[in-house]
C-alpha cells in the first residue's frame, strides 16, 4: 500500500515539474485514483496555503508551494 501512495506522490510531482497546474493533475491523476477518498480540503501549512487530499489510508496527500507530499 505504501508503495502505491509513494508512486502517486512521484507521479503528481512529475506532472507538476512538467508544468501542469493542480486542476489538471486533479482531473487527470487524482480524481479517479482508487486511493483518493474525497475532494481536496483547504488548509494552511508553514509555507502558506495548502490543499489536503484525503486518502483511503487515513493520511493525506498535501499540495503546497513545495509540491506534493504525504502528510
Amino acid at each position: 500500500m505504501a508503495d502505491i501512495v509513494s508512486k502517486l506522490v512521484r507521479e503528481c510531482n512529475k506532472a507538476r515539474a512538467m508544468g501542469m497546474d493542480f486542476s489538471t493533475i486533479w482531473q487527470t491523476t487524482l480524481k479517479q485514483h482508487p486511493y483518493v477518498a474525497g475532494l481536496p480540503l483547504q488548509d494552511h501549512s508553514e509555507s502558506g496555503p495548502a490543499l489536503m487530499i484525503p486518502l483511503i489510508t487515513g493520511r493525506h496527500l498535501i499540495f503546497d508551494d513545495s509540491g506534493f507530499r504525504l502528510g
